[in-house]
């Protein structure tokens, strides 16, 4: 872990009061390193990483304490919107932080809802906009954070074609179990320079620039086992 990426979650971490951290995000990927590595800041409430709507109901269950929920839209067992929905019914004081990704499809006026502390775009985490911060200083203000990026206007894409060879697809469904380039590399026998160039291969096939949305696409598009 390099020292910028301390100091990163170090500031994070004194954005975090009396909260635990739940990171429910779905493919597991890379790109959310930062929100995982927050759910093991605060050693005095339990935090959880899953991919399971279900587990973080159960987590709560045995560890009631009100808590920051990353979540994203698509989760291994169902919707994010609805675990959210299900988490706002509690008496806990609960705060919700939603992880877009490029394909999201959901309509810009559910980003408004008063349950939402912050809606930011996944390959902005951790990156110089600094979205992350920005939507954990929001919870501590009981304020509303939407990543800037949603309020631009963006072209339309067409729908990528099915285009992806069949090593390919071994790349991104590994990817999607959050495997590491390193890991994707000794699980298919190639170096890992040449994952890194699949992975830039599908992104640019299915018209992405992040390997979470990648996943997400993949997901869409029944290429990906789930």
């Amino acid at each position: 872990m390099d020292t910028s990426f301390k100091n990163f979650l170090s500031e994070l971490g004194r954005l975090i009061h009396d909260r635990s951290i739940i990171s429910c995000v779905y493919p597991k990927l890379v790109a959310l390193e930062a929100v995982n590595e927050l759910t093991k800041l605060n050693s005095s409430l339990p935090g959880l990483i899953s991919t399971s709507k279900e587990a973080v109901l159960n987590h709560l269950k045995e560890n009631p304490y009100p808590a920051v929920v990353f979540v994203t839209e698509h989760l291994f067992d169902g919707s994010g919107l609805e675990l959210i929905q299900t988490l706002t019914e509690s008496n806990l004081d609960h705060r919700f932080i939603l992880i877009l990704t490029n394909n999201h499809t959901l309509n810009p006026a559910i980003f408004q809802k008063a349950y939402f502390s912050g809606v930011v775009c996944d390959h902005n985490i951790g990156g110089p906009t600094c979205v992350l911060a920005a939507a954990l200083r929001a919870v501590n203000q009981n304020q509303q954070f939407i990543d800037p990026e949603l309020n631009r206007v963006h072209p339309k894409k067409t729908n990528p074609p099915n285009v992806l060879s069949e090593r390919e697809q071994e790349v991104l469904q590994l990817a999607a179990d959050g495997m590491s380039n390193k890991e994707m590399g000794a699980e298919l026998y190639i170096a890992p320079t040449t994952v890194r160039g699949h992975m830039q291969s599908i992104m640019r096939k299915l018209q992405v620039n992040s390997r979470t949305a990648a996943a997400v696409a993949g997901l869409k598009l029944g290429l990906l086992n789930q």
